[in-house]
């Protein structure tokens, strides 16, 4: 089980992660859909 601390550094770093997959396209506008399906994708992925 991870400390507090460590389980906010992972919070951090899902953060993060995301946030470099969505400045890859800076010019694309995302719908609150979209994101929702990008964080479910990313989590699903870690998943595996």
């Amino acid at each position: 089980m991870p400390t507090e601390r460590e389980s906010l550094d992972i919070k951090k770093a899902m953060a993060y992660d995301l946030l470099q997959i969505i400045k890859k396209d800076m010019d694309k506008q995302y719908s609150k859909e979209e994101l929702e399906n990008l964080i479910d994708a990313y989590i699903r992925g870690l998943e595996q």
